[in-house]
């Protein structure tokens, strides 16, 4: 196997096991087990276990970003950003849980909160674009986009928190009421 394609396996393989079993309860033994390698391999491909943890989360949020940036492609800014505010977790959901262990590891460790504050970035900057374009589209009224963005960003990661320790139907129907009620007070064009 070329070396490029088995370090992208233990990468895809340590995401797995952390949205299975959680970031801070998989060992080296269980990954190369998981692979099917020798730990040796981990240690070739990456300097440490603390290296290769942060680059499995990195890849982890872009590929979550990258998903979400195809699903909403075509969409209307509109559309595209109730895409956004409805992606909540509705049940227990691994990938939520993952989210929330990096950012406690953020509390802690530098890197994590470099990591996490990029992420955050990331996707600030979409929202950022779908609300730019629905201004040029006269969908929404002129607003200073990039707060408008952090405040919708940090209310659905608010909600999201609340409903990843709590995840009901009703919960769920209420965090999308409200994030919707918050974008029309943001953005919508006077009447």
């Amino acid at each position: 196997m070329p070396a490029e394609n088995l370090r992208t396996k233990i990468l895809d393989g340590a995401i797995a096991l952390f949205i299975d079993k959680g970031i801070d309860n998989v060992t080296t033994r269980e990954l190369t087990e998981h692979v099917g390698i020798s730990r040796s391999h981990i240690y070739h491909y990456f300097r440490d276990w603390r290296s290769l943890r942060l680059e499995a989360v990195e890849r982890f949020m872009q590929a979550d970003l990258d998903a979400f940036k195809e699903t909403i492609a075509g969409f209307a800014p509109d559309a595209a950003l109730d895409a956004f505010i409805t992606s909540l977790p509705a049940t227990q959901d691994a990938d939520w849980q993952l989210y929330n262990a990096v950012w406690t590891q953020a509390q802690h460790d530098p890197a994590y909160a470099d990591l996490a504050m990029s992420n955050m970035n990331r996707w600030f900057s979409l929202l950022e674009r779908l609300i730019e374009t629905g201004i040029g589209l006269g969908l929404y009224r002129q607003v200073d986009v990039a707060r408008t963005a952090r405040m919708i960003g940090g209310a659905v990661n608010g909600y999201a928190d609340i409903l990843s320790v709590n995840p009901t139907a009703a919960g769920f129907q209420q965090a999308k009421e409200d994030l919707r009620y918050l974008v029309k007070q943001l953005l919508s064009v006077a009447e």
